[in-house]
């Protein structure tokens, strides 16, 4: 009898917090498990993947710029079939793009080819405090999904907001149903391993393993119908980037995706990298501080270290990551005018040239 692999899915807010639960899970991860990360990134070329493997030492598969809850759900299925007949692990972690809704992936995992498979376990949701609004959370069918789903939500980023808004999240979250295992308020993401284990709300043998909040009302929501992934030509005439492997673009709900990866020879100046992030709140390139959704990179800064940096919510920051394949960039943004030119010429002078 072939064994069952545990299932969880990290779902959340673009820029929430989901990463950084998933890299707080592994520094848990107990020494006897094999765990495997299947990370689906709404951008181009995919950035947390790499974050994730370096670190940890658990293996990461990733599917960019196609959301595996409805233009990528058939590739998703091969590969975690392929990975559980190849690899056996003992537990699969899933994070699934910022756009996507999580129903559509329990449904995938408890029918046709994969049902048995896997024990769907903990669906955790993360959400930004920074972001939360009360008639949004009840008019978006993607947020209702993320709501509805969840197992233990994770209400991250409190540092950065009253305790009033607290206050009101948390009790929003305590009249969802299904009743939640637990809701966390946290700064960094950071939630026990304990809770990683709870058979999820859908499956058929679901038992609360901790007393659950009261459910006063149900927040069904119908689903709009998924849009579709484009692939297409660049919307502006692109720079001549030296040392540049890659550059995708692409839209979705209208969010424009554009990524670049950049050979491992070139060295970028981390200062200057860092200032062209802080632009992006001072409406440099676009014409309104909101058409900027998330920036996220790492790059080559010096003989070998690597500087990730992100861009979220006006916010810029940068740490030192042990990652050390290439330099890559992503930008999200709504559909409003981008001066991409104008950004591609700031990036190409951040690259050092030899003296």
């Amino acid at each position: 009898m072939r064994k069952r692999c545990a299932l969880n899915i990290i779902s959340g807010q673009l820029g929430a917090g989901k990463t950084t639960l998933l890299k707080h899970l592994l520094q848990q991860k107990p020494d006897n498990e094999h765990w495997m990360l299947l990370v689906n990134e709404f951008g181009a070329v995919g950035i947390d993947g790499p974050i994730l493997e370096s670190a940890s030492k658990t293996s990461v598969t990733q599917i960019p710029g196609g959301c595996i809850c409805c233009t990528a759900k058939s590739e998703l299925e091969t590969t975690a079939l392929q990975l559980l007949d190849e690899q056996q692990p003992d537990r699969l972690l899933i994070e699934p793009t910022g756009l996507g809704e999580p129903d559509s992936l329990v449904d995938l995992f408890t029918s046709g080819q994969l049902a048995g498979r896997f024990d769907v376990q903990t669906l955790f949701s993360v959400f930004d405090l920074q972001q939360a609004d009360l008639e949004e959370f009840d008019r978006l069918s993607i947020l209702q999904s993320l709501f509805n789903m969840a197992d233990v939500i994770v209400l991250n980023k409190k540092d950065a907001v009253s305790e009033d808004c607290i206050r009101q999240v948390q009790a929003y979250c305590e009249q969802l149903y299904p009743p939640k295992q637990a809701i966390y308020i946290t700064q960094q993401a950071q939630v026990p391993l304990n809770e990683i284990r709870h058979p999820h709300f859908h499956h058929d043998t679901y038992r609360p393993t901790a007393q659950p909040f009261s459910p006063f009302a149900s927040l069904h929501t119908a689903h709009a119908p998924h849009a579709e992934h484009t692939q297409s030509t660049l919307p502006y005439t692109p720079v001549a980037l030296p040392n540049l492997l890659e550059r995708v673009y692409q839209t979705q709900l209208d969010t424009q995706a554009i990524g670049w990866v950049f050979d491992n020879d070139i060295t970028f100046d981390w200062a200057k990298l860092f200032q062209l992030l802080e632009s992006l709140g001072q409406n440099r390139f676009q014409d309104s501080l909101s058409s900027v959704k998330r920036a996220k990179g790492v790059f080559r800064v010096g003989s070998t270290p690597r500087m990730l940096f992100q861009w979220v919510n006006g916010q810029a920051t940068r740490e030192f990551i042990a990652y050390r394949k290439d330099s890559r960039l992503e930008l999200l943004l709504d559909t409003s005018p981008f001066d991409f030119p104008a950004f591609e010429k700031a990036l190409q002078d951040c690259i050092k040239t030899d003296a």
